[in-house]
């Protein structure tokens, strides 16, 4: 009888055991966001998808904001970098406004509502300062930035990040979950990407995580 007991004394502390290390909080699902500044397809994402879910699970997943998109770029003789982007002039600057706050603040919790912000606006592009205000971010480095060495270089770093995408960038935005880029999380994510990051995370699922169908992803 003793040895039954004991036995069935393991199986409860083994239980319980593996109750705790799966009630543990997992690794966050890494997600990387390809865009650009004017394009209406990076703004519906930001705005209606990841901002959304940022809300409601930002415990669960780490965001990495790359803002260049379909731009290309040319190296001047004195080593800087000269940028063209898919919507023009004003869409460069935006991206490199975006570039130096997400660098600068380096903290998305900073970062994400400052890029939110600027894509919520009728002008990504001009929308910095004002933005900054109302996050009572200082704008002044951003400002520097923008027309700095560093900011530059940050901007090629940016471009260099999404021309080495693979498969190679045919459409804006890029999601790209956990260092893999695929077509169905891609379509998953522009359609629902509460439901993709909530699907990913292999931690007990936040209450404000939708219930997984296939359906409705």
């Amino acid at each position: 009888m003793m040895g039954m007991y004991t036995f069935f004394g393991v199986f409860i502390i083994v239980f319980l055991l593996n109750l705790q290390v799966d009630a543990q909080p997992k690794e966050p699902v890494q997600v990387s966001v390809y865009y650009e500044a004017l394009c209406p397809d990076s703004i519906d994402f930001i705005v209606e998808q990841l901002w959304p879910a940022y809300k409601k699970v930002r415990s669960i997943f780490l965001v990495d904001l790359v803002p260049y998109g379909k731009a290309w770029e040319k190296r001047l003789n004195n080593g800087t970098w000269v940028f063209q982007c898919q919507h023009g002039v004003k869409e460069c600057y935006g991206n490199l406004v975006q570039t130096c706050a997400i660098r600068l603040l380096n903290n998305t919790d900073l970062s994400l509502p400052f890029v939110h912000c600027a894509m919520s606006s009728s002008r990504p592009q001009s929308a910095g300062p004002l933005c900054a205000r109302k996050l009572n971010i200082d704008y002044g480095p951003v400002e520097k930035c923008v027309t700095s060495d560093q900011g530059n270089r940050w901007q090629h770093e940016m471009g260099r990040k999404t021309e080495g995408q693979k498969p190679r960038i045919t459409f804006i935005p890029r999601i790209v979950i956990n260092g893999e880029y695929s077509r169905q999380n891609q379509d998953k994510a522009l359609r629902n990407f509460l439901g993709l990051v909530c699907e990913n995370y292999k931690g007990p699922k936040p209450t404000e995580c939708p219930a997984i169908k296939d359906d409705s992803l």
